[in-house]
């Protein structure tokens, strides 16, 4: 049991550095990128849309992780 959770971990954990990379080529913070996905701030001229899809590849990779994780301790951990 502890082999799911630590490979979900450690998924977690590469997928965070991928989007870190990602963040910095793009020149924007993660507060930056939700701010444009929620429409609340514009684009940078010099975000390029391809690196902006990749990051969005990458959370939602990462929503992926966290909703196994989630299910993982509703399975196990509910009593």
């Amino acid at each position: 049991m502890f082999e799911k959770i630590d490979t979900i971990f450690r998924n977690i954990e590469s997928i965070r550095d991928e989007i870190q990379i990602l963040l910095n080529m793009a020149q924007i913070t993660l507060v930056d990128y939700i701010m444009i996905k929620r429409g609340a701030q514009d684009m940078p001229e010099g975000l390029s849309m391809a690196v902006f899809s990749q990051i969005n590849e990458q959370i939602d990779a990462l929503k992926l992780q966290i909703d196994a994780l989630n299910k993982l301790k509703k399975d196990l951990l509910v009593f």
